[in-house]
Formats: C-alpha cells, sequence, structure tokens
C-alpha cells in the first residue's frame, strides 16, 4: 500500500465514487499537492485496488448520461484503510529531501543555491496560499487555529523554510561551504570529528 491507495480507498469509504469523481475531489481538496495523484496514476491504482479486493467496482447509468463505474468499499478494504491511517499518522516516513541535503557536495555551490532559493521562493507562496485558506475558513473550527489540515501543512512548510535558508547560510559562507565534502557533512562539518565519535 502507499499514500495513494490511501487516499482513495479514504475517499471512497467517505462516498461511492467513480474514478472522474476522485479525479473531481482530489482536485477540489487540492490532495493531488499531498499525494501528487495524476489521473492515470488514479485509475492504475482503482484497478489495483479492485484486483486485491480492497474495492468493488458496479456499473451505474444516470438518465442519458454515459454509463460509469462507481467503486464501493469492502471489508478488506475499510481493514487495509484502518492499518493504512495508523501507519501514516504515526509512522515515519523519512523525507527524500534529506538526501538532497546529505549529499549537498554532489553539486556545485552556486546551482545549489540557486536551486534552494528558488524552492525557499515556492515554499513562500505555500504558505501564503495557506494563508489565504485558512483565514477563509469560517470559523469556528474543531482546531481552535483554524482548519487543522491547513495550519498543519503551513506550520510543516515553516520549519522547512528555516532549514531552506540555514542550507543556503552555509553554501554562501565561504568557511562552511568548504566542509561540505563528503556524506551527511552538513551535521558535523568535517572527517575528524564523524571519525571520533564513531
Amino acid at each position: 500500500m502507499n499514500r495513494y491507495d490511501l487516499v482513495l480507498l479514504g475517499l471512497i469509504v467517505e462516498k461511492e465514487r467513480s474514478g472522474y469523481d476522485i479525479i473531481t475531489e482530489v482536485r477540489s481538496r487540492e490532495l493531488d499537492r499531498w499525494a501528487n495523484l495524476s489521473t492515470s496514476t488514479i485509475y492504475n491504482r482503482l484497478a489495483t485496488l479492485e484486483k486485491h479486493g480492497n474495492i468493488e467496482g458496479r456499473n451505474v447509468r444516470d438518465g442519458n448520461r454515459p454509463e460509469r463505474v462507481v467503486f464501493s468499499i469492502t471489508e478488506k478494504g475499510r481493514d487495509t484503510l484502518r492499518r493504512e491511517v495508523l501507519k501514516h499518522l504515526t509512522g515515519f516516513n523519512d523525507d527524500p529531501r534529506t538526501l538532497g541535503f546529505a549529499f549537498l557536495f554532489g553539486a556545485e555551490q552556486k546551482e545549489l543555491i540557486r536551486s534552494l532559493e528558488a524552492h525557499e521562493r515556492r515554499l513562500m507562496q505555500e504558505v501564503e496560499h495557506l494563508e489565504k485558506m485558512i483565514a477563509d475558513e469560517p470559523r469556528p473550527t474543531l482546531f481552535a487555529e483554524g482548519p487543522f489540515l491547513n495550519c498543519m501543512s503551513r506550520d510543516h512548510i515553516l520549519v522547512e523554510l528555516k532549514y531552506v535558508r540555514a542550507a543556503i547560510g552555509i553554501l554562501r559562507d565561504p568557511v562552511r561551504n568548504t566542509k561540505l565534502n563528503g556524506y551527511f557533512y552538513i551535521n558535523f562539518g568535517n572527517r575528524d570529528f564523524v571519525e571520533k565519535n564513531d
């Protein structure tokens, strides 16, 4: 299982849906930002979930509209969803960006700074977007600060911004950037320190 299936099963357990309904809901809730769900991925994962008995599709026709397949969740699917929710809620999923920071010495300093500054701008735009969504949400919400998921996303991005800016600072520093010459050296700065603490 993966985050795609978690999203699909979660939407189907909420309400029976066709592939088109799911695509529309994913876009409307901006879930594609979290799970990077493309149209082809949605249909591919629906076929896989059905093949493994997590969902069942049935043909439905509404008036003169074309026939479509509407999916419902099975007991196996409910159990799978339950396990995935618990795993994603508390499991540690190491962020692949960590590897990029671990191997900073593998790219040119100017290129790294340019890339991180562009990322910083995107993150700032995302924070602005989320702040607008938070401000526009009708009150009260279950979470006193506003819509829970949007606030959590904003706060995660603010932490990422902190570390992106710190990395840019290290890369721009003529003394510190020369110490980035090995795997994970951003943690320590030199081989002597790593070897003494192994």
